[in-house]
């Protein structure tokens, strides 16, 4: 059964979860800024002390290619979400699909911190996903028709 408050809850955690998108993936849009993005990134892990590998930065323009093209992408995925807030209930595909991804973007995440050691800060992002994927599921059960 389908409750107002569950319906603006679930619509405040799509818009909030396209920004978390948005926000982070902003400065992947700006050619030559992810070194900024990345040093910053370092930083954060850095003060947490989490460990892992320094990352050695791509100087290649496909590498810098890529990486603006996942920012883009990004900033699209968050936008989509934000407008499947206006009615998350018509539009309950996007937050399942972005839920999926959001639990896969965590696994590959996990990969990449057991085999090549990188950052573990990213580890905190992939949570944050994994939640926000939980946050997707239990609204989309509770509201569903």
């Amino acid at each position: 059964m389908n409750t107002l408050t569950d319906i603006n809850r679930f619509r405040k955690l799509l818009v909030c979860s396209g920004l978390f998108n948005i926000i982070l993936a902003v400065p992947l849009i700006i050619p030559g800024f992810y070194r900024s993005y990345i040093h910053f990134i370092c930083y954060l892990n850095d003060a947490v002390g989490l460990g892992g590998t320094t990352p050695v930065l791509p100087e290649d323009g496909l590498s810098q290619l890529l990486i603006n093209t996942a920012g883009i992408d990004l900033v699209l995925i968050g936008s989509f979400i934000i407008v499947s807030s206006a009615d998350p209930v018509k539009f309950r595909m996007i937050p399942l699909l972005n839920a999926i991804g959001r639990t896969l973007f965590a696994s590959v995440v996990v990969y990449y911190v057991v085999v090549y050691g990188i950052l573990r800060f990213v580890l905190i992002i992939g949570v944050i996903d994994v939640m926000i994927s939980i946050g997707y599921i239990y609204f989309l059960v509770k509201t569903r028709e």
